[in-house]
Parts: C-alpha cells; sequence; structure tokens
C-alpha cells in the first residue's frame, strides 16, 4: 500500500484526512516533524501533506523542505493543505515549491486529488527516474 504522511499545524488538523486517503487506497501516517516525515519519505512513502493555517509557506518547514536533495523530492509529491489555497493551483504550487495545493475544504477529496497527482508525478518523473516513477503506480 502507498504511504502518504501527513504533517499537521496545531491550527490545522490532517486527522480527518485519513479516513479519505483509505477510502481510496492510500496508507496514511500522522507525524510533528518535518524531520519525521524526511524519515518516511526515505523509508518508501510517497506523498507528504503538510497543513499550513494561512497561505503563506515561510519559516521552518519551508526551509526544511527546501534542503531535501532533489532525487529525494522526486521520490513524493508534497502537498500544501490550508485555507487561503485553490486546490489545484499549479502556478501557486510552483512558487511555493511544492507539488500541490489543496483547499482545507477539499479534505474530503484528498484521496482522490492525491491518486491523481501520484500518477501524474509518476508520469513526469519516468523519464528521469523510472524507478521512481514505478513507486507511483505509473
Amino acid at each position: 500500500m502507498r504511504r502518504i504522511v501527513l504533517l499537521s499545524d496545531p491550527r490545522v488538523r490532517l486527522e480527518p484526512a485519513a479516513g479519505a486517503l483509505a477510502a481510496s487506497g492510500l496508507e496514511a501516517v500522522t507525524v510533528a516533524s518535518m524531520g519525521e516525515a524526511r524519515q518516511h519519505v526515505e523509508a518508501g512513502a510517497v506523498g507528504l501533506v503538510v497543513g499550513v493555517a494561512s497561505a503563506d509557506w515561510t519559516g521552518e518547514r519551508a526551509s526544511h523542505l527546501a534542503a531535501w536533495p532533489s532525487a529525494l523530492r522526486r521520490r513524493c509529491v508534497v502537498a500544501l493543505m490550508g485555507p487561503g489555497f485553490a486546490t489545484g493551483d499549479g502556478v501557486r504550487a510552483f512558487l511555493l515549491g511544492v507539488d500541490l495545493l489543496v483547499v482545507a475544504g477539499d479534505v474530503g477529496k484528498l484521496g482522490e486529488i492525491m491518486s491523481g497527482a501520484l500518477l501524474s508525478k509518476g508520469a513526469l518523473v519516468a523519464p528521469l527516474d523510472p524507478t521512481a516513477a514505478a513507486r507511483f503506480g505509473a
């Protein structure tokens, strides 16, 4: 089963997301820090959903993610979930250095959204890293 790591913010709880992910055949694991999230990705998790309290993505978590090597980033889909986002806003996601944005109101659709994002990322990374692409189901 493909694993998605959930990193909540005290003001944005992602526990309801676990059910939506499970309904789409994805396993959810909740962690307390970006360091723990990285360990899960290194161990095989294919997605990371970070809860953010505002549409700004700055600070320690953003810096920590920016320091991940590109080979590690290719191995997962990184999504920000919180208020003030438009689900699927690719331009803003690019500007924030992540793969996907999800508005908090779409928590019930997170499984569908992440499943689609995993397939898309697999197709994108296939020419660069076929092993990473296989992890996504591509």
